[in-house]
């Protein structure tokens, strides 16, 4: 986790069941770890598992970036991302359609995600969104168009490409 420089501050939007920043908070002790989600009920799981594990993580209520205060050295994110005709959805059918859907082509949250970002970003920062199995390719071009460097996008194990990220570099004005 050399995405993080000593002391660092990172935020987990969506945190849902708190999966991804109690992970990085374990992984990384240092840091600190703030959590934020739409959903009361999501943030009730996150904080008992935050308790379970003995990690301590700052969690708030509300949509995205809107309210947040301060600068992050990451922001991290497993959006909403399929598509609102997709499929697949029957099958998701335990899951809330608000955490799984996202408009006509299941970017909606990740645009406004990349928009408000750069507001709340170091120099240096990054932007990591987890996204869908096809979806790589747009995410990067979204990050790229709207400043970040360094796009890039990480395989899961399967090998596909899952997670796409940018850098907000210094010197770049939201």
């Amino acid at each position: 986790l050399a995405l993080f420089p000593p002391a660092a501050c990172a935020l987990d939007l969506g945190t849902g069941s708190g999966a991804i920043a109690l992970a990085l908070k374990h992984q990384r002790p240092d840091v600190q770890m703030y959590a934020r989600d739409f959903s009361a009920d999501a943030l009730e799981v996150a904080r008992a598992n935050a308790h379970r594990l003995g990690l301590e993580i700052t969690f708030s209520q509300g949509s995205w970036l809107d309210g947040v205060q301060g600068r992050f050295d990451a922001i991290v994110s497993n959006p909403p991302y399929i598509a609102q005709d997709d499929p697949h959805l029957p099958a998701l059918a335990h899951e809330p359609l608000q955490a799984l859907v996202s408009g006509p082509d299941g970017l909606d949250d990740v645009r406004a995600i990349i928009a408000q970002a750069p507001a709340h970003l170091e120099p240096g920062a990054w932007l990591l969104l987890e996204h869908g199995y096809d979806q790589a390719p747009a995410v990067c071009a979204l990050l790229g168009a709207a400043g970040f460097s360094a796009v890039q996008s990480r395989q899961d194990l399967a090998g596909i490409a899952r997670c796409s990220g940018g850098r907000w570099e210094l010197g770049m004005a939201p």
